[in-house]
């Protein structure tokens, strides 16, 4: 018989005969989950919700195919739970959340299961994130194209998401956006090297080149 960890549990592999459970005690931080013991070993930590749903009890015997898919379908519920916590705070990407569950120790099987029902219930959309994201972008005047497509591709959205919610920044946005930007950063310098300044500060914020570049050539004139 070997163990594999899941998140709360462990996934039981070539169990050869039933285990029988001698014990099932409430944990002490979190009194709604349990503690299981099967011939006075410790085999899985399970919520009430998923004992009732299994007929788990003292004194039960339990193959390896049930045990396991009640840790899998307990786990899918710990990382719902977890899942909607974090999306209770802001909107999130699904690759974040998939990585931020994985850093709790919770295997790919469970986050799979609970992501997925979090998208049909539409708590995840990631087309309606990068679009959102976008629109905010536009509407502050502080990135460029470049700066707002790499930040959702840091995000993990896919790259066929990510282009379309680009096709909302325009040039005529980003020439707006850096224009404003490019008047407030010569207001504040002075000097020889002024242009300099404003150019490599527009640069770092990710506005294109021949954008900055036109804009200055403009201001020569």
């Amino acid at each position: 018989m070997r163990f594999m960890f899941c998140g709360n549990s462990f996934i039981i592999e070539n169990m050869e005969e039933k285990l029988v459970i001698s014990a099932i005690e409430p944990q002490k931080r979190k009194k709604d989950r349990y503690n299981i013991y099967a011939h006075g070993e410790y085999i899985a930590s399970l919520g009430a919700q998923t004992l009732v749903s299994f007929g788990i009890g003292t004194g039960g015997a339990i193959d390896e195919e049930t045990l396991n898919r009640a840790v899998l379908q307990d786990n899918a519920q710990y990382a719902f739970d977890m899942a909607a916590s974090l999306l209770a705070h802001k909107m999130r990407t699904r690759s974040e959340l998939s990585h931020r569950l994985a850093e709790r120790g919770i295997c790919d099987d469970a986050i799979s299961a609970a992501l997925d029902k979090l998208e049909t219930y539409g708590y995840i959309n990631d087309a309606a994130y990068a679009k959102e994201y976008v629109q905010s972008a536009v509407s502050s005047g502080r990135l460029g194209r470049r700066a707002v497509q790499y930040r959702l591709g840091k995000l993990g959205l896919p790259r066929e998401i990510t282009e379309e919610a680009m096709a909302l920044y325009t040039e005529d946005d980003e020439k707006e956006a850096a224009q404003k930007q490019l008047n407030l950063l010569l207001s504040r310098h002075s000097g020889e090297d002024k242009k300099r300044k404003a150019f490599d500060a527009l640069a770092r914020r990710g506005f294109d080149f021949d954008i900055i570049n036109s804009l200055l050539a403009e201001y020569d004139r």
